[in-house]
């Protein structure tokens, strides 16, 4: 089966070998504007594999943005893979016709493995039979995918979808913070990210209308106690947030005694 690389030239350069054979840059026809940002996809020789996964880990390792996007298997012709990839920059949304969507970039892919449904990730993946990235932990995460008919053109987001998207630096952030403070958190970004989620949600329901007070429960509810918001001493603070204070403000000078007595009478009442 043919190898292929994803390259982000806008994180800096990788290096090469003979048997690499540029296929070019991804171009959505709808928006030539994008056709200096997009990766560029090459077919590779599988001797070339571990140099160029050696690579994308020591990037990953030092923190920085991610040069090697993905490696790719799939049979099929070089136009018609790069004609797929260039369709899929662009998503239908709701409130937009268009939308710039960088499912190439491993920081997001690891995401919209719980972001779209089933039926939309088959249609992502098209002609690919495996998609491998490196996720957070600097881990290789490979996507098998049976190619086969039919499926859509063209992705389509909802509602849900695009606001996933659109707060995923910052829900990235939150799953970082978590992971830092916890090291039972999942290292599975697909469980994780559901999760981190699920907890920015629960602020939203409540009213929070600030993301960064939203992030500030997620966390208390992720580090402290799942029923956090049960408890009256982070319902009231929630309560003067929706009168015009910041939640992350309110809570922010509470000494670490006072988290401990919250998660302690919350532990109890679970088990009475």
């Amino acid at each position: 089966m043919t190898a292929w690389l994803l390259h982000d030239h806008l994180n800096g350069p990788l290096a090469l070998g003979d048997d690499c054979e540029p296929i070019g840059a991804l171009l959505p026809r709808r928006r030539p504007d994008l056709h200096g940002l997009t990766p560029h996809l090459y077919r590779i020789d599988k001797a070339s594999l571990e140099t160029l996964r050696a690579q994308a880990q020591n990037v990953s390792r030092r923190g920085m943005p991610p040069t090697v996007c993905a490696l790719l298997w799939a049979d099929v012709e070089a136009d018609v893979l790069r004609d797929q990839l260039s369709r899929y920059c662009l998503a239908a949304t709701p409130a937009s016709r268009w939308m710039y969507c960088r499912y190439f970039d491993p920081r997001v892919m690891t995401h919209l493995r719980w972001i779209l449904a089933q039926d939309q990730l088959h249609s992502l993946l098209g002609r690919i039979s495996r998609w491998a990235f490196l996720d957070a932990s600097s881990q290789w995460v490979e996507i098998d995918n049976e190619p086969r008919a039919p499926h859509w053109l063209r992705l389509t987001l909802d509602d849900t979808q695009t606001r996933r998207l659109n707060e995923l630096p910052t829900l990235r952030a939150c799953l970082q913070q978590w992971r830092a403070h916890d090291p039972q958190a999942p290292r599975d970004d697909r469980d994780a990210g559901k999760r981190v989620a699920a907890c920015l949600d629960h602020g939203q329901a409540l009213g929070l209308r600030d993301l960064q007070d939203r992030v500030a429960l997620a966390l208390h509810e992720l580090l402290i106690h799942p029923d956090i918001i049960r408890h009256p001493d982070i319902a009231n603070a929630i309560a003067l947030a929706s009168g015009g204070a910041a939640y992350r403000h309110v809570t922010g000078n509470w000494p670490q005694a006072r988290w401990e007595t919250i998660q302690e009478q919350l532990t109890n009442r679970e088990t009475t």
